[in-house]
């Protein structure tokens, strides 16, 4: 006996069983559908931005090395100065500290368990072969679930521009002091270096626009709920229950006899 016969006896034996347990599978999902509160997802995809806040690895390269189109492609995949802000951001955009801040408008509705709700809520994933990532949140209402994405990219991105303004004015202030006593014309002339590195990097900062993460695609919103997906249930659900039956209709003959 194939498979086939198997299968043709199963149905010939139990095909109410089986019958009567899709039909059960069928209205758990209608009943899922009516009862369940639709879920939207908001979408954005953010990218590193093009301003460099420490110096580029390329400077570091000698002429005839620096102009080897391998190389020029490693630096590129590895250059902290158009990685390490985005990676600070990609972090932080989750953490309780931004998450904490953004709930104190009650409008967003967000609960004290912030870890958690991010955890269920939210999350960032890699955007196909790209540097990019795609920051998705769910919710029931798909315009509170924009407005809670624009404003923990516009208070994770402020964050990080605050703390790099704060850091950089430190460091100015130091260079500044060293500069007074320093007599040594090498020392003087590299903390001069120095000095105007980060004064570079207080102008960017201070540039009013995205700063650690640029906007590639803006928020929106999935027209259609995620959730309940009837695509995915019926088959599911139908297919559970047929062999649901199937196991109780055996079950029930293997009683008889």
């Amino acid at each position: 006996m194939n498979e086939w016969d198997i299968a043709l006896n199963a149905l010939r034996n139990h095909g109410r069983s089986i019958l009567i347990g899709m039909v059960v599978g069928c209205i758990c999902v209608v009943l899922v559908i009516i009862f369940q509160k639709p879920v939207y997802q908001a979408t954005m995809i953010v990218g590193p931005t093009e301003k460099t806040g420490v110096p580029s690895l390329n400077s570091f390269l000698p002429k005839a090395a620096a102009d080897a189109p391998a190389l020029q492609y490693f630096v590129e995949r590895i250059d902290a100065s158009r990685a390490t802000d985005f990676t600070i951001f990609e972090t932080k955009i989750n953490s309780p500290e931004i998450i904490k801040s953004i709930a104190k408008n009650e409008s967003f509705n967000i609960p004290n368990d912030t870890q958690k709700w991010a955890r269920n809520h939210l999350k960032i994933r890699s955007s196909g072969m790209t540097p990019f990532r795609k920051i998705t949140l769910d919710s029931h209402d798909k315009n509170r679930a924009v407005d809670i994405l624009n404003a923990l990219y516009e208070t994770t991105d402020q964050s990080i521009r605050a703390d790099k303004k704060l850091k950089t004015v430190r460091r100015i202030s130091y260079l500044n002091q060293q500069l007074k006593t320093i007599r040594n014309p090498d020392h003087r002339d590299a903390i001069v270096a120095l000095l105007k590195e980060q004064e570079q990097i207080a102008m960017m900062v201070s540039i009013d626009n995205e700063f650690a993460a640029e906007i590639i695609t803006p928020t929106y919103a999935s027209a259609n709920p995620i959730a309940p997906n009837g695509e995915i249930l019926f088959p599911a659900f139908i297919f559970a229950g047929g062999m649901l039956g199937l196991v109780l209709g055996g079950l029930k003959q293997a009683i008889k006899k």
